[in-house]
């Protein structure tokens, strides 16, 4: 089965436009980096050689850097709960 005729007998199909089979990949990467995923993971699950190409994803999440501050902060609480005596790390 031709996987990319498929593709573009779904587009048309749906009567989609202007819309790519990389579109997809593209849709994927900028969901992973918004969701808090990070790029080396996404670089990974891509197969790119370097993380120059990874990068052009995360400048669509602007606010992943917040997240990724938040997320910091409730591991902190989350481990700085210890029992009494315990050393924290």
């Amino acid at each position: 089965m031709d996987l990319r005729k498929r593709f573009r007998q779904a587009l048309t199909k749906a009567k989609i436009e202007d819309f790519r089979w990389h579109d997809m990949r593209h849709t994927f990467a900028s969901h992973m980096v918004m969701s808090g995923a990070d790029l080396m993971t996404v670089k990974e699950l891509l197969g790119h050689a370097d993380l120059a190409m990874t990068m052009k994803y995360a400048h669509l999440a602007p606010d992943h850097k917040k997240m990724a501050i938040q997320n910091f902060g409730r591991y902190l609480s989350i481990r700085g709960k210890t029992r009494k005596g315990e050393v924290r790390a």
